[in-house]
């Protein structure tokens, strides 16, 4: 009896285990995660941020929480990767998926994340306040009466300039202190008109901002998860005339997950080419899969808020790792961007 106790209590231990991954939040399908947590009988248990500074510094710093899994973008994969807080791909020799990952995306994460999902930068709006797609970036910063008091920014260190930088038809990446400089008085400027600095997903939960919120800086996706939150379809997604950004995210294991482990056996389950396929379409995000191709629906597929034309992505703008003095400069522009609308 004393042994099957034991043998019970090793069971129940081995059960409890819990993966836990730091993400964006309504950024892995939940159905995804069910199927993996049956399949395993192992709990998943998702940590959520919603900027790259606040990211940045767990990855830094010391946590409370245990991390095993990091969805990041590509800029920040490497760079920490090399500070050795990532394990290398080498480290657990993924299985076939990797030939899976089309050869565009294979070398954005470089050796320390697998491309996750991709897609564009660009706007969501509310249809029931705002019928036409909107065209400029410049309209965000110069506003529409109707819309004034009902845009949303973001508090990205990189994405907060972003309307001012295509406005003054700059790189995003800029380190130039000049155009940094007339990139904060655009913004400046336009602080009166703005609502929130909150990701607009997370704005929808906010009692104060979700019904006051008409448009937003957002990615492309961002849109399902916002129509979920409302309940009905009312927001669109759109890329505007000066440009986009295409991006990368990258999944990674942490350096010092005490479960890599299990960490691997998630990979390997969510890189199926069926399991994928959903995630990516269930979220709205395009996949750097080859395979999803022939298991996605035609729907998807063509639309080009999702996969856009190859025209379209080579002219669009990338995301850079950027200098520490570059970063620090933008983090203060941003600070007093949100402190001087706080204060008003």
């Amino acid at each position: 009896m004393r042994r099957l106790l034991l043998l019970l209590a090793v069971s129940v231990s081995i059960q409890a285990e819990t993966l836990t991954i730091y993400n964006w939040e309504e950024y892995l399908s939940d159905a995804v995660v069910q199927g993996w947590e049956q399949r395993s009988g192992h709990q998943v248990k998702q940590i959520y941020y919603d900027n790259d500074e606040e990211r940045d510094s767990v990855l830094v710093n010391a946590s409370g929480e245990q991390i095993d899994i990091i969805i990041s973008d590509e800029a920040a994969t490497p760079f920490f990767g090399n500070k050795g807080k990532l394990a290398a791909l080498s480290e657990y020799t993924p299985n076939t998926y990797l030939e899976d990952i089309s050869d565009r995306w294979r070398s954005t994460c470089g050796d320390y994340g697998l491309p996750y999902l991709w897609g564009t930068l660009g706007v969501v709006y509310h249809t029931e306040h705002i019928s036409e797609a909107p065209q400029s970036w410049k309209q965000l910063l110069d506003p529409p009466i109707a819309w004034r008091g009902h845009i949303g920014l973001i508090d990205d260190f990189v994405d907060t300039l972003v309307p001012a930088l295509f406005s003054l038809n700059a790189d995003i990446n800029t380190a130039d202190r000049a155009t940094l400089q007339q990139a904060f008085e655009l913004s400046k400027k336009a602080l009166p008109h703005i609502l929130t600095f909150e990701y607009a997903i997370s704005a929808l939960d906010n009692q104060r901002s979700k019904d006051e919120l008409y448009i937003a800086i957002a990615y492309s996706g961002d849109q399902e998860a916002m129509n979920e939150k409302a309940g009905k379809e009312v927001w669109k997604y759109t890329t505007l005339s000066e440009g986009t950004v295409v991006w990368t995210d990258c999944i990674s294991v942490l350096a010092d997950s005490p479960n890599k482990k299990l960490a691997y056996d998630f990979l390997d389950y969510l890189y199926d080419s069926e399991v994928f396929a959903r995630n990516s379409e269930e979220l709205y995000f395009a996949s750097p899969l080859k395979s999803s191709a022939k298991l996605q629906s035609k729907e998807f597929l063509e639309d080009r808020t999702v996969y856009p034309t190859q025209a379209q992505t080579e002219s669009a703008q990338r995301y850079r790792q950027l200098s520490s003095d570059n970063i620090k400069l933008r983090n203060r522009i941003t600070s007093s961007l949100i402190k001087l609308h706080d204060a008003n």
